[in-house]
């Protein structure tokens, strides 16, 4: 069975850390847009991740209440986060969360763009490159 921190009726990973646990309720209360950066929760190392990280903090419905990322607000359903690997949270490009030891390994190479070491995409000019790269680290939400 699944262990749970139960905080105000809603279920997260065992692992979350309380900083986390304090802005997902706050934006659930606020309706605000956040975006979530998921990582190594001991490194604080940014994974990278492009798909279903923006969107609105909402619950499931059912007895165990667990936080999910809605689309945008007029959605109903959504997706379940992975609460304990959050390494950084933003509202508005602004931290509202960060891990102690966050980092994230991203470069430019001319038209290629490489995370944490590793080629991640071949973009058509170098401006697409460093708006993929901006993008990572966080400096905007739009990916080119």
């Amino acid at each position: 069975m699944t262990e749970y921190k139960v905080v105000e009726g809603v279920s997260f990973d065992k692992d979350t850390p309380d900083a986390v646990i304090r802005v997902l309720l706050s934006n659930m209360k606020s309706r605000q847009r956040v975006r979530l950066f998921y990582g190594d929760p001991k490194t604080g190392r940014d994974y990278g991740e492009e798909f279903d990280i923006m969107g609105y903090i909402g619950k499931s419905a059912g007895q165990v209440k667990i936080p999910l990322l809605i689309n945008n607000s007029r959605s109903i359903g959504g997706f379940p986060m992975i609460t304990g690997i959050i390494v950084r949270i933003t509202v508005d490009k602004w931290d509202v969360y960060r891990h102690p030891k966050y980092h994230c390994d991203v470069t430019v190479k001319g038209n290629e763009v490489y995370l944490n070491g590793k080629l991640h995409a071949v973009c058509k000019t170098n401006e697409k490159a460093k708006k993929l790269a901006a993008f990572f680290r966080g400096d905007s939400n739009v990916k080119g």
